[in-house]
């Protein structure tokens, strides 16, 4: 018996010592607080959808840990605080082995930003490092102080129970996002060389991705097509090219299945030019129809 004694004892002063090297211990002997779930409820939650995918695994009284990717960017990982837990600065992140499974020395992740305010937020690189860790069945280690204690060390615990399953949901959401988000296409600038009265090629990729996002984001309500010209020529032509090119937009818009109904069409000649109609790139600034979108949810904030 002393002789397995002596061993435990051994490998946590090992595992004691690995951990201080790392910088993810405190040299002050003092209770860490610590946010972590019981087996019971760490598992992992998928939420997918078009617009954006993410995996949730909730962490009591503290928040949630959070991989995620909109439409249009890059993965991330975000460990999200419902109130100000942590101080500002940066956390230490490491692995190690739950305590179900067999001792190993924690493995150091590096470092991330703390707002204080509000979460911990890895790019796509750093998120695969964690989501490989949490493959591997380890557990992640938030470590960092407090807000309101400094001198106190808080670790956030991010348990990797059925985090393969979801992690397999979240990947499959990721081949049917869309290519743009609504941040993206709210509001598209489509550029006219002079005198010119089809759609250029180098704006058929913009009015696709319009367009694809009106159809799938039901809470698209209107989009408005406004034609404008630079002030070079008669006024009365310069109307009735900017109304040539707005309408062109419109049928486009409507030909890839855009309700008409939906579509506000305006047309306003030289009247109001975003640049200088002096110079040559501010005509070519001048020339364009502005498409933008409008969803339910921004009627309602705005009253």
């Amino acid at each position: 018996m002393r002789s397995v004694s002596g061993q435990s004892f051994r490998r946590w002063v090992v595992r004691w010592a690995a951990l201080l090297a790392c910088g993810l211990m405190p040299l002050t002997p003092v209770w860490a607080e610590t946010f972590r779930n019981q087996f019971s409820g760490a598992a992992w939650h998928p939420e997918t959808s078009v617009f954006e995918c993410r995996l949730v695994q909730p962490i009591a009284q503290f928040g949630a840990a959070i991989f995620t990717r909109r439409a249009g960017e890059e993965q991330r990982f975000v460990l999200h605080s419902n109130n100000r837990v942590l101080a500002a600065g940066e956390a230490g992140i490491r692995a190690e082995n739950p305590e179900w499974r067999e001792m190993v020395d924690p493995q150091a992740l590096g470092v991330v930003s703390a707002s204080g305010d509000d979460a911990l937020a890895m790019d796509w690189q750093g998120s695969q490092k964690l989501a490989s860790a949490l493959r591997e069945g380890r557990r992640l280690v938030f470590s960092h102080r407090a807000w309101a204690e400094t001198d106190r060390p808080v670790n956030v615990m991010v348990e990797p129970v059925g985090f393969r399953d979801g992690f397999t949901t979240f990947t499959d959401c990721l081949s049917d996002l869309l290519p743009v988000n609504f941040d993206q296409v709210e509001r598209t600038a489509l550029y006219f060389p002079a005198g010119f009265n089809d759609i250029p090629e180098t704006e058929v990729d913009k009015l696709n991705r319009i367009a694809e996002y009106a159809k799938a984001d039901e809470k698209v309500v209107r989009l408005y097509v406004d034609g404008h010209t630079d002030g070079t020529g008669l006024r009365a032509e310069n109307l009735e090219l900017s109304q040539e090119r707005a309408e062109l937009i419109t049928q486009y818009l409507t030909d890839r299945g855009i309700p008409q109904d939906r579509i506000i069409t305006r047309w306003h000649g030289e009247r109001y030019p975003v640049g200088s109609n002096r110079t040559e790139e501010g005509r070519t600034e001048n020339r364009r129809v502005t498409v933008r979108l409008e969803r339910s949810d921004d009627r309602l904030s705005a009253r």
